[in-house]
């Protein structure tokens, strides 16, 4: 027996595995493949362990054979993480599982298989074909550390990638994940075809980027466990990830926990590529939020362009209507073409049936959108077809828009025509003062007080959303000490909150991190200089807010409007003696809303409104700019929208600082 012999036979018996077993591995063959005399070859020849067979397939794969047959074994392959190589084919038997090893996957992106900067790859199940499995549910207890990103296939910068008849099944994150690994070099020409992402915890696939991709004949369902949850979620995260010629055809949609086919593309600029997405003959069934929708942004060196296509395609009975947000009139052109809408958006009767929207940091009309041969149908005649809501800055109205789209409602047929006419009179641009911005560039800051009494009380609950960048000002050598609370929004989980400290100079220190739901203590000892320093708190998909501090503090509303979420209080700002005209702009996330107040610096009230959605804008006089003063501006609960969550406040023509009290704010230094 040679010493390779000896050792299978020797793990196998520790193992429990059967002599029998242990014999299929092939040394000799393996030998051959190492020569390149075979050009072909299967795992077992490794070997093959029932408990784990990591090692024989990460070694079947490094042998980089061109075809690798995954054989079919009494019982499936169990293993940890393993990694692709270029110019191989993986073709698993019909019938055959890979099974992700129970206990392992503690890595935050462990994939099952990885395949990162490679080329001419093919994983291939015959027949009936094959399954992927991991264990979703595991990933979720305190034996793991909470993470999104356990996929079943992760494909990084990768080239002609090839997915064929398989299920992938469980994935503690994305049945299939597109992404980057090196800047530059997206997913090209990567085929999925045949596929079944069942059961998966983010989404059944999510692509990042891609540039000539086809999905066909794929079924994504029962996706569950950590949002979005969606069927499929195309969600580049920078400028520099393409979405460009992109095509599903015959693809299924069936009971995912969010929405069927969802392009989430505010990163996404018109200076880097253009937009190039087919739907054709996809269809949605069941699924618990929109079955389709399509999120851009608009606005200077914002505005996609492009073309966003869906033919053919049927959805039906979903739970929230087609969403389309953020489209720029000059922007992607959407088309609708033979389709039909049966029924969606029923957990929201009094929704349109098709919604779109622009919102809060969009900068032009919406718009761009055309039907053709396009069938609605709904069991309640009393529903509107269609709803645009101005979100955006500037309430720049609808237009470029048209076709005819057929309403049946409780068997009732109606005919609408869609017109830049028909926009202009149904949704018209909102008269909106234009305010210029304060100038920023070059502007210095100090404390408005010279020896603020700093408040000894908590600070009302200005709560930013996602990224919090307050701005605080400290002399060098002094200390800083704040106290800040990460707050849950929804539904949205959370540990800790990394919170940084960037210096005048540009210096990233940490600070720690703050608890989830949890008032945290941290600070620096001494300030290595004097100016403004930016605190950050990363809250993802929650809210930070400051709730003490012993230095000057502020939260931007540059160079975007401040996102806020939930919250509400008395906040405050700085006109300072000189300025002009000014004015606050406020708005909400379509039926999310606040109720806004603004008080002059005597405590006058001089303006209010109620039930903010669509944007509302407070304006001061040139006689109230040129007087200055500390004034107050109330957020709270507006009275008919059902909550206050997702809002937005933008400041024009003064410094744009939000302040938590008067003895914190800031002011121009001279």
């Amino acid at each position: 027996m040679t010493f390779r012999s000896l050792s299978v036979f020797l793990s196998a018996a520790c193992l429990g595995v059967t002599l029998a077993t242990a014999q299929q591995a092939d040394p000799a063959k393996v030998a051959q493949v190492a020569a390149g005399t075979l050009t072909e070859a299967r795992v077992s020849w490794w070997g093959f362990n029932p408990a784990d067979s990591t090692a024989f397939l990460q070694q079947a794969i490094n042998s980089k054979v061109p075809k690798l047959i995954v054989d079919k074994m009494p019982s499936p392959w169990y293993t940890n993480k393993l990694t692709a190589v270029s110019n191989q084919e993986i073709i698993f038997e019909e019938g055959v599982e890979l099974v992700a090893l129970k206990g392992q996957f503690h890595g935050l992106t462990d994939a099952l298989i990885r395949i990162s900067r490679q080329e001419n790859v093919t994983l291939r199940g015959l027949g009936k074909g094959a399954t992927l499995r991991m264990h979703k549910a595991d990933y979720h207890t305190d034996a793991y550390k909470k993470s999104e990103w356990r996929h079943g296939i992760s494909i990084l910068s990768s080239r002609k990638v090839n997915i064929i008849n398989l299920s992938i099944v469980d994935t503690g994150g994305d049945g299939i994940y597109l992404g980057i690994s090196k800047r530059g070099e997206p997913p090209t020409d990567i085929l999925i075809k045949n596929v079944v992402c069942d059961g998966n915890n983010r989404q059944g696939i999510s692509v990042i980027a891609a540039v000539n991709m086809l999905i066909e004949d794929t079924k994504l369902i029962n996706t569950s466990g950590t949002a979005p949850e969606a069927g499929i979620d195309f969600e580049p995260n920078l400028p520099d990830e393409p979405i460009r010629n992109c095509v599903m055809r015959n693809c299924y949609s069936e009971n995912n926990n969010g929405g069927g086919y969802v392009f989430y593309l505010p990163n996404m600029v018109s200076d880097i590529s253009p937009l190039e997405v087919t739907l054709e003959n996809c269809i949605s069934v069941n699924d618990k939020r929109s079955p389709l929708a399509l999120h851009t942004g608009n606005g200077p060196g914002r505005t996609l362009q492009g073309h966003f296509k869906v033919i053919n395609c049927t959805f039906t009975n979903a739970g929230n209507p087609i969403s389309l947000v953020g489209n720029d009139a000059d922007g992607v052109k959407i088309e609708f073409v033979n389709v039909t809408i049966d029924n969606c958006g029923h957990t929201r009767p009094d929704s349109a049936i098709i919604s779109m929207s622009n919102r809060a940091q969009d900068e032009a009309a919406g718009g761009n959108l055309f039907f053709r041969n396009v069938t609605v149908k709904d069991p309640n005649e009393n529903r509107p077809l269609f709803n645009f809501t101005d979100g955006g800055m500037n309430g720049g109205g609808l237009r470029n828009i048209g076709g005819e789209i057929t309403y049946i409602a409780n068997g009732k047929t109606t005919k609408h025509v869609f017109s830049d006419e028909w926009a202009k009179a149904t949704y018209p641009p909102i008269q909106i003062k234009r305010v210029p911005y304060y100038p920023m560039d070059g502007a210095r800051f100090q404390p408005y007080q010279t020896n603020p009494v700093i408040p000894d009380r908590d600070l009302p609950n200005l709560q930013p959303r996602g990224l919090g960048k307050f701005w605080l000002y400290a002399n060098q050598g002094e200390d800083i000490r704040l106290a800040v609370l990460y707050g849950q929004l929804g539904n949205y989980s959370g540990t800790k909150a990394a919170v940084n400290l960037i210096t005048p100079s540009g210096k990233k220190i940490g600070l720690g991190g703050a608890k989830f739901q949890e008032v945290t203590e941290v600070g620096l000892a001494e300030a290595p200089e004097t100016g403004i320093y930016q605190v950050e708190i990363s809250a993802g998909a929650n809210w930070s807010s400051i709730k003490r501090s012993n230095r000057a503090i502020v939260l931007p509303a540059y160079p975007k409007a401040a996102h806020l979420a939930s919250g509400g209080g008395d906040y405050f700002f700085l006109v300072p003696p000189g300025s002009g005209e000014f004015s606050i702009r406020f708005w909400g996330e379509g039926a999310e809303g606040l109720k806004a107040t603004v008080f002059d610096p005597a405590g006058n009230q001089v303006w209010q409104k109620d039930d903010i959605s669509a944007i509302e804008q407070f304006v001061g006089t040139p006689e109230q700019g040129k007087a200055g003063g500390v004034w107050k501006l109330r957020v709270e609960k507006p009275t008919n929208l059902p909550v206050i969550e997702d809002h937005y406040i933008r400041i024009y023509g003064i410094p744009p600082f939000i302040g938590l009290a008067p003895e914190l704010l800031l002011a121009p230094a001279p």
